[in-house]
């Protein structure tokens, strides 16, 4: 059970933390300004380990180990979902995000980067909410035989 309170709180986290980046942070580089944008994403880069790579790079792990470790509630294609939702986020993640926002560290704003960049992020945005929703439904349909006896 405390595994899956663990992957309930990161699949909602990471999903909050996705969701918040493509819409908010990612929209305002074009503000950054080009003469300051190399040295933003590198902060941005190195302030990005706690709050987002950490907690991504843990609920990977513990999607891991529900494949191994499955409680009973959980059914085993719930956890290969879940599984396959972080594979998707990690693959958008190496294939495109961490290698742009490298990139742009060290040569500055590019347009074009910056676009492919909110584009493609939207993979790894989906598969987060796409995860929330899974770990949400899976909370429901536990709690639903005891809302009902509440009545």
């Amino acid at each position: 059970m405390t595994l899956y309170v663990v992957f309930l709180f990161l699949a909602i986290y990471n999903a909050g933390c996705m969701t918040t980046l493509q819409l908010q942070h990612y929209g305002i580089y074009p503000w950054v300004g080009k003469e300051n944008f190399a040295a933003y994403m590198r902060a941005n880069n190195r302030a990005a380990a706690v709050p987002t790579i950490l907690p991504a790079l843990s609920l990977l792990i513990v999607s891991v180990a529900l494949m191994v470790y499955r409680p009973g509630f959980i059914r085993p294609y719930e956890a290969a979902a879940g599984l396959g939702l972080n594979l998707i986020a990690l693959g958008s993640t190496l294939v495109w995000q961490r290698r742009i926002q490298g990139e742009m560290a060290a040569t500055g704003y590019d347009e074009e980067k910056v676009h492919t960049l909110i584009t493609t992020n939207w993979i790894r945005t989906a598969a987060h909410l796409l995860l929330a929703i899974l770990v949400i439904m899976i909370l429901l349909r536990v709690l639903a035989p005891a809302a009902a006896l509440a009545f």
